[in-house]
């Protein structure tokens, strides 16, 4: 997150959410009945919290009629309907929002109050406010999705990265570092295949309503959903995520992988800590990289990653975040579930969206295009084609082959017109937690080597950068690796230097299960 990213004082105000008006006239501080109901009354909404051991409306908020919030994206609109319409393209952003939030909240309300078999491992001396505010976060998490684990799903955190990794294999995990950071100060996370993440906490940060992926509070509920995601979708590791290659056309596009997370983990954070998705909203989307194309490709081209990390031109996080807005508030927080549990059957994205959701997925990309700047993402201006980026008004005429195949040296037909050939590789351990890679390449005039995790690509352990190298073959010493770990290590080769022309892009699954214990030395 920034990728992925409050906590209120209280547990029990995680059940404040939205439930019919009670008959007395509500007054700050006065005796209410039912935690969580809701009553307005001179201008403002109050809601019925728990204070100490007594029930008592709370302050309330100021009501206010929804207007069109402008963005430097979206021109503003004269006129909006005054409720929002599903698979409409005439509200306001905070109009789409508060339908989302309402829905999420009102599907919160009727979960079992039960944490299924979950269980968070916290080391002494934690800093505070985080240790508060993820513990906080943690429970809701849980008491919201552990239905869905077959078995136990697992939270630690720790201040030493060493006695996180220790309790993760501990309980079940995969586990050799714990060293991911998003951007958090004094924060580090990991996760693996299975059902357990793990945080490093180093330097204490309150949650901030405003600013709400600062702390890690959302980052942790989105990594968890991350686990939520898989234990719905198969009866095994992993979730089956759509990479371009030949057999992954029906897998899960990225862009619902990390925009439902993203959703998640803010509208959870938001909830656990007696805050709102709104308050924050405007921050979420300054999370992405700064780069003249951000935001600006029509959501289909987010169906996959296009690079090593998240500095890619297809960053999938905010437009698959409001493309879940506008899913969410149009067909409920229950139906964009049963898109992952229904996949479990299917094994087809495609199909599973059509039968939860009521629309295909083609007709689910057309709304939503004519809603985006609504929802206050800018004009689309620019296509991915194969894995380039282009201008609208630079997308070649005749777009050069593209070729995705982890068969690595396996003949494809698509590619025949391409000047690039590639013959046989090979990727093998070549010292200590290092690989060697040996490319049979011809027609090339540079190439780009990198070496990801298999199932969160933002974890890139290597990469060469764009090498001018026209030689064949062309030998790359790989290092930075670590043991015990499967590797997605990804090839791509261009017509001219400096990675510019046509480009053929490979991957490998060929390097994995590195020994933990360094053979290489003598005795």
């Amino acid at each position: 997150m920034q990728r992925k990213g409050l906590l209120g004082l209280a547990l029990v105000v995680l059940l404040s959410i939205t439930t019919p008006l009670q008959a007395a006239t509500p007054k700050a501080g006065a005796k209410c009945t039912k935690a969580g109901a809701t009553a307005t009354a001179g201008g403002k909404k109050f809601t019925c919290i728990k204070s100490g051991t007594r029930l008592v409306w709370n302050k309330g908020a100021a009501i206010t009629k929804p207007t069109p919030t402008p963005t430097s994206s979206a021109s503003p609109s004269s006129q909006v309907s005054e409720s929002f319409t599903p698979w409409g393209s005439n509200f306001s952003q905070k109009q789409v929002s508060d339908e989302a939030q309402n829905k999420f909240r009102e599907w919160a309300a009727a979960q079992p109050n039960k944490d299924g078999s979950h269980k968070l491992i916290k080391q002494a001396g934690l800093p505070t406010n985080r240790a508060r505010n993820f513990e906080i976060v943690d429970h809701l998490g849980a008491r919201l999705f552990g239905q869905f684990f077959p078995g136990q799903s697992t939270t630690v955190l720790g201040t030493n990265e060493k006695w996180v990794v220790d309790q993760l294999t501990a309980n079940g995990g995969n586990y050799n570092s714990c060293n991911f950071n998003s951007g958090n100060n004094g924060l580090d996370y990991c996760l693996d295949d299975g059902a357990s993440h793990g945080y490093v906490i180093t330097a204490d940060m309150q949650y901030q309503p405003g600013n709400p992926g600062v702390d890690g509070s959302a980052l942790l509920a989105h990594e968890f959903f991350h686990l939520v995601q898989r234990a719905m979708a198969t009866n095994s590791t992993g979730l089956p995520t759509k990479n371009g290659e030949k057999g992954s056309e029906g897998d899960v596009p990225v862009w619902f992988i990390e925009g439902t997370a993203n959703f998640v983990g803010f509208s959870v954070a938001a909830l656990a800590l007696n805050s709102t998705y709104w308050e924050g909203r405007t921050m979420m989307f300054q999370y992405a990289p700064r780069t003249p194309f951000a935001n600006r490709n029509a959501l289909e081209d987010y169906e996959i990653r296009n690079g090593p990390g998240n500095d890619s031109p297809t960053y999938p996080y905010i437009a698959g975040q409001l493309a879940t807005e506008y899913l969410v508030a149009s067909a409920g927080f229950q139906k964009m579930l049963n898109i992952l549990i229904d996949f479990r059957t299917t094994k087809n994205f495609e199909k599973s969206f059509e039968k939860a959701i009521g629309i295909s997925k083609t007709e689910f990309y057309e709304k939503f295009e004519k809603a985006r700047t609504k929802l206050g993402l800018p004009e689309v201006s620019y296509k991915l084609i194969c894995l380039t980026n282009y201008k609208l008004s630079e997308v070649p005429k005749n777009p050069p082959p593209c070729v995705l195949d982890t068969r690595t040296g396996n003949k494809d037909p698509g590619s025949q017109s391409s000047t690039i050939r590639v013959g046989s590789s090979n990727i093998v351990p070549n010292g200590f937690l290092k690989a060697r890679a040996t490319l049979n390449v011809s027609g090339h005039e540079s190439y780009r080597l990198y070496v990801t995790d298999t199932v969160d690509f933002q974890k890139v352990y290597f990469e060469s950068g764009f090498v001018n190298d026209s030689r064949n073959p062309i030998v790359v010493d790989i290092t930075g690796l670590e043991c015990n770990k499967q590797f997605r290590t990804m090839m791509e080769f261009f017509t001219k230097k400096n990675g510019e022309g046509e480009r053929l892009v490979q991957a490998s699954l060929q390097l994995r299960d590195l020994p933990c214990t360094d053979t290489t030395k003598k005795p």
